[in-house]
């Protein structure tokens, strides 16, 4: 009864200690899946890129360099009396100063800093009717060494377009 007492105590010890085993098993176990689980934390608000389209047949006529384009781009437009000031303030809302320095450095766009003297020398056009042309149709001519993302401001009134050039001047 004695070595049936000892085995059945050596059975039962053996029983718990596999039980306190596998529930420590279990519990460090669960901890590590509580602690390894990635909790998402955005770092910042993402970009949504909405750009506007161009109009219907407008890259054909860029590639193709269609005469009638070209001339309509070539065409003087007379602005009233432009504000730097108001230049400036357009240089920000309209996100220019994401791309164009008012110094000379390079960002994506040329600065601005002689500007209206370079614009003067890079084509037969008058300094002002390049520099409007380089906003409202900027595909129109690439400097070298850039390359076409520029969105067309052609929804700017002339004023705003005036405003622009005054500040372009004010830079110079």
């Amino acid at each position: 009864m004695r070595i049936a007492r000892n085995s059945f105590q050596r059975v039962q010890s053996k029983r718990n200690l596999i039980s306190v085993a596998s529930l420590t098993l279990l519990l460090l176990a669960s901890v590590l899946l509580t602690a390894c689980t990635e909790v998402f934390n955005p770092t910042a608000t993402p970009v949504i890129f909405d750009p506007t389209p161009a109009p219907p047949g407008t890259r054909e006529l860029v590639l193709a360099g269609s005469a009638i384009d070209i001339a309509a781009l070539s065409q003087p437009r007379e602005l009233p009396e432009g504000n730097a000031a108001g230049g400036e303030a357009l240089h920000t809302t309209l996100g220019c100063a994401a791309c164009h320095s008012t110094g000379d450095d390079t960002i994506v766009g040329p600065g601005w800093k002689g500007l209206y003297t370079r614009a003067g020398e890079r084509t037969d056009l008058e300094a002002d009717d390049y520099l409007i042309q380089s906003i409202t149709k900027p595909s129109a001519f690439i400097a070298e060494g850039f390359t076409n993302v520029m969105p067309a401001f052609d929804y700017l009134s002339d004023q705003e377009l005036a405003d622009l050039l005054a500040f372009v001047k004010a830079n110079n």
